[in-house]
C-alpha cells in the first residue's frame, strides 16, 4: 500500500473526469459532495439490462468508470469546486490476470480478491491510496509492490504529478 499526494489537482481531475486514463477501472463505490452528497454503489444491477446488453458489459458484477464518468462529471462541474469526492476503483479480473502474467510473483488470479485504487479529494487536497486484498494470508508483499509500481507507471504515463505521502 502506498499513499500519494497529487499536488496538481487540475491535471488529475481532468484525467479522471474528462479523459480516458481511468476508464478501464471498475467502480466499487463513489461519493460526491456538492450542495448535497451523492453516493454510488458500483454493483451492476443485472435486472436493468436485457440479455444482449448483459453480454456487452465489461464486467458482470461491477460498473466500469467509462460508463459512470459522464454522470460523475456532471455532478462536479460548474463554477464551484466540489466540497469533496471519493472514488474507489478496482482492477478488473482480466487486468489482474494480465498483471500477474507479466509480474515476477507466485500469486494466481484465484489468490486475489481485489486490487484497489482509492482517490479522495477533500479541502482542496487530492490523495491516492493503493490497496491489495488477498483471499489468503501471506507475508509475501510482491503483489502489493507490483500493484504500487503499476499505479505509479499509470500516473507517470498520464503526466500526473505525485509525491509520496
Amino acid at each position: 500500500m502506498i499513499a500519494l499526494r497529487l499536488p496538481d489537482v487540475k491535471t488529475m481531475t481532468s484525467q479522471l473526469f474528462v479523459h480516458e486514463a481511468f476508464d478501464y477501472f471498475l467502480v466499487s463505490e463513489a461519493s460526491f459532495t456538492t450542495y448535497c452528497t451523492f453516493m454510488i454503489d458500483g454493483h451492476v444491477k443485472a435486472d436493468f439490462y436485457s440479455s444482449e446488453e448483459k453480454e456487452q458489459l465489461r464486467d458482470p458484477v461491477w460498473t466500469d468508470w467509462k460508463t459512470l464518468r459522464p454522470q460523475c462529471y456532471q455532478l462536479i462541474k460548474g463554477s464551484r469546486l466540489p466540497l469533496s469526492f471519493k472514488i474507489i476503483f478496482r482492477l478488473s479480473s482480466q487486468n489482474v490476470e494480465k498483471m500477474l502474467a507479466a509480474a515476477s510473483t507466485s500469486f494466481t488470479p484465484a489468490d486475489v480478491d481485489g486490487l484497489f485504487l482509492n482517490i479522495r479529494y477533500d479541502k482542496g487536497a487530492l490523495t491516492l491510496v493503493t490497496g491489495t486484498s488477498l483471499k489468503t494470508f501471506t507475508m509475501d508483499k510482491s503483489l502489493e509492490q507490483e500493484w504500487d509500481s503499476m499505479v505509479k507507471r499509470l500516473l507517470k504515463h498520464n503526466a500526473i504529478i505525485f509525491e509520496e505521502a
